[in-house]
């Protein structure tokens, strides 16, 4: 069998196999939603209203909603104005395309004025103009005050700049108040922050062939990716020097305007029904986890993390939504969901896509461009490794839950490398020939039990509030393991 063959995947399993599967699958995804619904109105349902975590819903006075979580609660507030902005910056854009033709060195100018009249309708002028400043700010002195420095040292300055700006924003950036125009502006700024960057660093490596002027206000104008999706400079103007589609199709948009619809009302439909977010933002974790068993306390993660994925798909689905069926562009791709990975990696990868297209451009492949002998080679994959997650927290904070989670993040990606050293190897592809297709495939999935966990407990310490995290791990995975060692192993919880 040629090399190529032999390191590829298993073959799939059975069709009976794959079915219970899926059963199995299945069955444990509805059970965790009922249990998470009966604690949430059950056992802990005077502490979740004594504490202000649930209110009463807007859609109906006798029943309650969970709207602990900020960032969704500022969203569909927000959210009006949002579809108002991004519709009309669409109309637009879709009636100047219509009345310029496509070569027509006036189509630019009047998409990125477009593009700026939108954003400041989104947001207001001041935060557009402090953005822009210091967008200037920035090019000008790495570009032209620095311009004698050699590459990494501009490369250097222009990362020093935009971290400073978006770990101490909050400090010394005007905001209007207003807990809408407020999430509005932070997001203009924060995304802002990445165009920056990677406008930036694009004209230093590309000294030689610099981008016109029109393209790059034309990046930082187009509305759609001013918030929520990341889009490097390089992917933009690859995707504006293709003519996007000018005739966008009905039906594909009704059905994808729909999906969103749906997508919309069944989350805010969950946060009747399972109030999980408000027990993760518990500010005293152990206390509350003391109250549940394990079923209870796994059924109640499980949820979270669907519903952070759910959450996802609304926020990044809108603007992508308006980029790809009305400008015809090519966003990001939509979030995995999360509880089918086991290969954590491919969460990097899939869940936010422009994220990861970002850091994959400006960070990994620049460490990793020049060969280096093996033992170097190693430590650098390490350097890039620890240099992506640093600038993670930059984005999330270094506080020490979101130092456990890329830490956790970052054992399971290594671990994946030597899985994939291990399975390279010559020998162990000829146990897999012995073995067969099946069998190996089995031996495979038990194995991924080593990615799969540090993963998933890794992203329980990112979406719950300092605590949380740990409280679940001591909980299902300590004290599994103390019970397994001791011999107390049983079926109730």
């Amino acid at each position: 069998m040629p090399r190529g063959l032999w390191v590829t995947v298993p073959g799939p399993l059975p069709k009976f196999e794959r079915c219970l599967a899926w059963s199995v699958w299945l069955f444990h995804s509805i059970s965790a939603f009922f249990l998470a619904a009966w604690v949430s109105h059950g056992k802990l349902r005077v502490w979740l209203e004594g504490n202000g975590f649930v209110r009463t819903s807007g859609y109906s006075t006798t029943s309650s909603q969970d709207l602990s979580d900020p960032e969704w609660l500022y969203y569909r507030q927000t959210l009006s104005h949002l579809l108002l902005s991004y519709s009309i910056h669409s109309t637009a854009h879709f009636f100047a395309r219509k009345l310029l033709a496509p070569n027509s060195p006036l189509l630019p100018w009047l998409l990125t004025a477009i593009g700026f009249a939108s954003q400041i309708f989104m947001t207001s002028w001041r935060c557009v103009g402090v953005l822009y400043l210091f967008t200037a700010t920035v090019t000008w002195v790495t570009v032209g005050v620095l311009s004698n420095l050699a590459t990494w040292q501009k490369q250097a300055a222009t990362w020093i700049f935009c971290i400073v700006f978006i770990t101490r924003s909050l400090s010394f950036i005007p905001f209007t108040p207003g807990g809408s125009i407020f999430y509005r502006e932070f997001n203009l700024y924060l995304y802002g922050a990445f165009k920056i960057l990677s406008h930036t660093l694009y004209i230093i490596e590309n000294r030689e062939n610099p981008p016109k002027l029109h393209e790059s206000l034309q990046y930082f104008a187009y509305l759609p990716y001013s918030m929520t999706l990341i889009v490097t400079f390089a992917d933009f103007l690859s995707q504006t020097r293709t003519t996007p589609a000018a005739n966008p199709r009905i039906s594909r948009i009704c059905r994808a305007a729909l999906r969103l619809i749906f997508w919309y009302f069944a989350f805010e439909a969950l946060l009747h029904v399972v109030h999980v977010n408000a027990i993760f933002a518990a500010t005293s974790p152990g206390e509350i986890f003391a109250r549940l068993n394990v079923y209870e306390i796994a059924s109640i993660a499980y949820c979270c993390g669907q519903l952070f994925h759910v959450k996802y798909v609304i926020i990044f689905g809108v603007p992508a939504f308006f980029a790809r069926e009305l400008d015809g562009m090519r966003p990001p791709c939509e979030p995995i969901c999360i509880s089918r990975v086991s290969l954590y990696s491919r969460m990097w990868r899939f869940f936010d896509n422009g994220l990861y297209n970002f850091l994959k451009t400006h960070v990994y492949i620049p460490v990793m461009s020049k060969p280096l002998p093996m033992y170097l080679s190693i430590l650098r994959s390490l350097s890039a490794l620890i240099a992506v997650f640093s600038v993670v927290l930059a984005w999330h904070g270094a506080k020490t839950h979101y130092i456990c989670w890329v830490s956790l993040s970052a054992a399971e990606l290594i671990i994946e490398r030597i899985g994939y050293a291990i399975w390279k190897m010559d020998s162990v592809q000829q146990l897999r020939a012995r073995l067969g297709e099946h069998c190996c495939r089995r031996v495979m999935a038990t194995g991924m039990l080593l990615t799969v966990t540090p993963g998933i407990f890794g992203v329980f310490f990112f979406l719950g509030q300092p605590g949380v995290g740990q409280a679940i791990l001591d909980r299902i995975v300590i004290q599994g393991m103390r019970d397994v060692f001791t011999g107390n192993l049983s079926f109730s919880p």
